[in-house]
C-alpha cells in the first residue's frame, strides 16, 4: 500500500469525524468570481467576519470565508439536510501542503464533517467550485489530525459540489461511489456469502 493511499485511508475518516442532483453533473459554465463574507448559517456567531483576501491566520477571532470560482448552473442548491457530493482538495494555508484530496457524500448539518464544511458548503449548485478557508475552531482545533494536520492549522480547500441526491437510492449510490475501494470490496464479498448461504439453505430445504 503507498504512503498517499495509507494517508486517505487516514484522512477520509477524519473529515468525516465520527465517522447527485439525480447524479446529473452538468458542466458549470458562469467563471464569475465572487468575494463573499461568510455569514454565519446554522447559528449566531460571535467571531469576527473577514473577507476572503483579508483573511488572517493570526487572528484569533478569524471566521470562515470562501470565494466561488465557478457557479453551477442547475437549480439543485446545497443547504442544510441534503446529501451532496463533493471533490475535494484540502490544503494547509501555512505551506500550501497539500494533504488530502478525493470525493466524499454526507448529510449537511449532521455534524458528519468539520464546521467548516457544514457551514462553507451552504448555497453552492451543483458544477460550481468554491474554495473554503477554515480556521483552526472550524476545522480540528489545537489538536489537529495526527501527524498530518498540526494542531491550530488554518485550512484550504478547493472543492467542488458534484451532485445531490434526491432520494434514498441515490444516496446509497452516492455512498458506494465514494468509499474506499477496501471498504467496498468487503461489503460486496459480505454481501455475496450471505446471498450464497441463503441459496444454499434453500436448496437444502428443497
Amino acid at each position: 500500500m503507498t504512503t498517499t493511499m495509507k494517508q486517505q485511508i487516514f484522512l477520509l475518516p477524519l473529515l468525516l469525524l465520527s465517522s447527485a442532483n439525480g447524479f446529473v453533473t452538468p458542466s458549470a459554465t458562469s467563471s464569475t468570481r465572487q468575494h463573499v463574507i461568510m455569514q454565519p448559517i446554522i447559528s449566531s456567531s460571535s467571531l469576527k467576519l473577514g473577507s476572503f483576501d483579508e483573511y488572517s491566520q493570526t487572528d484569533p477571532d478569524q471566521d470562515l470565508a470562501y470565494e466561488d470560482t465557478l457557479i453551477g448552473t442547475t437549480d439543485g442548491v446545497a443547504m442544510e439536510g441534503k446529501f451532496v457530493t463533493v471533490a475535494y482538495k484540502g490544503q494547509l494555508m501555512s505551506n500550501k501542503k497539500v494533504f488530502d484530496e478525493g470525493q466524499i457524500s454526507f448529510r449537511l448539518g449532521d455534524n458528519k464533517v468539520i464546521k467548516g464544511w457544514d457551514r462553507g458548503l451552504i448555497g453552492m449548485k451543483v458544477g460550481g467550485k468554491r474554495i473554503l478557508k477554515i480556521p483552526p475552531q472550524l476545522a480540528y482545533g489545537d489538536r489537529g489530525a495526527g501527524d498530518v494536520i498540526p494542531g491550530g492549522a488554518h485550512l484550504q480547500f478547493d472543492c467542488e459540489l458534484k451532485g445531490i441526491a434526491s432520494n434514498a437510492m441515490e444516496e446509497k449510490m452516492a455512498e458506494a461511489s465514494s468509499m474506499n475501494p477496501s471498504k467496498v470490496f468487503f461489503y460486496v464479498f459480505v454481501a455475496g456469502s450471505i446471498i450464497y448461504d441463503v441459496l444454499k439453505y434453500q436448496m437444502h430445504v428443497i
